[in-house]
């Protein structure tokens, strides 16, 4: 094994200690995503969850693509969505969006909401 990066690991896990032993949170992947989804306004499109609210984009959620596959998308998108070049939005970002994307729990079936369950449908 590379020492150099054994030698990265166990600096990064002491400075991360360090930071904790201070009485300073370090953010779990998945809140610093959250925050990184709203901050770049991925929630106006998306909704706050992922699960997108309206017509202006696709579902992010409960079926998460891998961070790979996200950034590509990210950076060269042919659509409505505008593109995010690594000075706008890192790799590790996206990884942390993902994280989070992936705590979003599927939303609940149809046929679990009562009052949907009484709707006539339209003719």
């Amino acid at each position: 094994m590379n020492t150099k990066i054994v030698s990265g690991v166990v600096l990064s896990l002491g400075f991360f200690g360090s930071l904790a032993a201070a009485g300073q949170a370090v953010a779990p992947l998945s809140e610093r995503g959250k925050q990184t989804f709203m901050r770049v306004g991925c929630y106006m499109c998306h909704g706050t969850t992922g699960q997108n609210n309206n017509d202006a984009a696709k579902a992010l959620t409960p079926n998460t693509l891998p961070p790979e596959a996200i950034a590509y998308f990210i950076r060269v998108t042919p659509g409505r969505m505008p593109v995010y070049p690594k000075e706008v939005l890192s790799d590790t970002e996206i990884a942390d969006i993902v994280e989070f994307l992936k705590t979003v729990p599927p939303p609940p079936s149809a046929d679990s909401i009562d009052i949907l369950k009484n709707l006539e449908p339209l003719k």
